[in-house]
């Protein structure tokens, strides 16, 4: 349980540093994303409609966010300039979020409303968290949870 638990933070804390969220982002065109990310995109993931492309920064080293969907979901697939995959993330059903994510978040915000969410998995489809969309108070926010409800982050919109 303990490795179990070991495990899971290293990859709580991967996923906070490789998160889109420390990226300043920008949109950019298909043809500005180099070769080598769009053919590992368009080789792994054929059926995907609606594509756009986000540029941005992440430790000083260029990422590229392809956003798509398939199958009446959406995805966002994070690359790095070589074409390898840091994080996927698939949107969920906010009514899908496990017990003890939805917990903390009505903790932390009573008066929440869920707005979106997705689950983050690692390059081999892992899940390592949550990202949630709420509204409370007139106000929105970003959170980023690990699996156990933890919330790792958060940033207002």
């Amino acid at each position: 349980m303990k490795t179990q638990f070991l495990i899971t933070m290293i990859l709580a804390m991967l996923w906070i540093a490789l998160s889109p969220a420390h990226a300043s982002e920008k949109e950019v065109s298909k043809d500005q994303v180099p070769k080598t990310v769009l053919e590992a995109f368009e080789k792994t993931y054929p059926n995907a409609k609606e594509v756009e492309f986000e540029q941005g920064m992440i430790e000083g080293k260029v990422v590229y966010e392809i956003e798509y969907k398939e199958n009446g979901r959406e995805y966002e697939i994070l690359y790095d300039a070589d074409g390898e995959i840091l994080q996927k993330e698939e949107s969920i059903d906010v009514e899908t979020l496990p017990v003890p994510v939805a917990l903390a978040i009505a903790k932390a915000y009573p008066k929440a409303t869920l707005e979106e969410a997705e689950k983050v998995m690692n390059p081999e489809g892992a899940l390592i968290g949550y990202e949630v969309e709420i509204k409370s108070e007139g106000k929105k926010f970003e959170l980023q949870l690990d699996t156990y409800g933890k919330i790792l982050k958060t940033e207002q919109d």
